[in-house]
């Protein structure tokens, strides 16, 4: 399986050194020998036919800030229009604004016949439908598991467990910053700054946490989920969108407030009050989410939120997933 990886962060570097670690069981449990072909960051691409070494990206990575030599002149849609690929893994820094360029790699990958797996929920949360739409117009493979919930597999557990089931809605915790910090004013007596310094102190929070705290971050997901659990074909437009606040809602003793995104019955991000001991009282970093399904009432799942070793082993996860896809797409031929 030939892959060209587009960014090279904390996700890029920890699915390039899972797949180094994994690769023996890759091969002779799922038949997967994946050969990471070109590697590209902001500074350019690391290009080699025959593969490129975890230790060599790597080291290149670390000892120069960059993946490539100075003066590479390669870019991302060099490697995509260039390259022979079966598979283009996009892990970019999320750009809320246009989608930019992650957006541009996902299209002009599947115009090529190029499976993609990302773990941008930027792209998505603008244009979700559309990039289904192109999916299934180019008859390739768009996979996307690591965008909500990292290693929590959310959208596997609506796929595989919930199968022939009737799910209604879905609701719940889906950003780990703000859970924290409201888990540590409500329990620990901190104002919501002293909060968000520790979570940022500890790394749970980013240098600039406006995406997680408007809620922005937790309705992009509640996108997702919708248009892949639901089939509902929403945008970030059409969710109503309020984030955490100094005046927090009033609540008792058995009670605590949460920010909870819902598919209904208005799509929805707020704050609200919890029922301590609830499922949805979840702490720390945690998330969870709330499965209305018609037959079976509710079913939680819960997990850690998103970090770089999490969401690396999401992209695993979707590279088995979409060899099985493969599999049996040739076995209905």
């Amino acid at each position: 399986m030939r892959i060209a990886l587009l960014g090279y962060g904390t996700v890029g570097t920890a699915f390039h050194r899972l797949v180094n670690e994994k690769k023996n069981l890759l091969k002779e449990k799922y038949g997967i020998v994946p050969q990471l072909v070109a590697i590209c960051d902001r500074s350019g691409c690391m290009v080699n036919e025959e593969g490129i070494s975890y230790e060599t990206a790597y080291k290149a990575k670390t000892e120069s800030g960059r993946v490539c030599s100075e003066g590479s002149v390669m870019r991302p849609m060099d490697v995509i229009r260039g390259l022979s690929l079966d598979l283009m893994v996009e892990t970019t820094t999320a750009n809320f604004k246009t989608g930019e360029p992650s957006l541009s790699h996902i299209f002009e990958s599947m115009k090529r016949g190029i499976h993609v797996i990302t773990t941008n929920k930027a792209p998505l949360a603008l244009h979700m439908p559309a990039l289904l739409e192109e999916a299934s117009l180019n008859g390739v493979e768009f996979l996307y598991s690591g965008t909500v919930g990292g290693g929590t597999p959310f959208i596997s557990f609506g796929d595989k467990v919930l199968r022939g089931n009737s799910l209604k809605g879905i609701k719940g915790i889906l950003n780990g910053t703000t859970n924290y910090m409201l888990s540590r004013v409500i329990d620990s007596g901190l104002q919501m700054s002293e909060a968000l310094s520790e979570a940022q102190r500890l790394g749970i929070a980013e240098a600039d946490p406006t995406l997680d705290l408007n809620g922005f971050d937790s309705a992009a997901k509640l996108v997702i989920l919708m248009n892949h659990l639901l089939n509902k074909r929403v945008t970030i437009s059409d969710i109503k969108i309020s984030g955490i606040k100094e005046d927090l809602p009033k609540y008792a003793g058995d009670q605590t407030v949460k920010l909870i995104a819902s598919s209904f019955p208005e799509p929805k991000v707020s704050m609200e009050v919890v029922k301590r001991g609830s499922p949805m009282d979840v702490g720390g970093t945690y998330n969870v989410l709330e499965f209305s399904v018609e037959e079976l009432d509710k079913i939680y799942v819960t997990g850690r939120g998103a970090g770089g070793q999490e969401t690396a082993a999401s992209i695993i996860r979707d590279i088995v997933e979409l060899k099985e896809k493969l599999m049996q797409k040739s076995y209905q031929i």
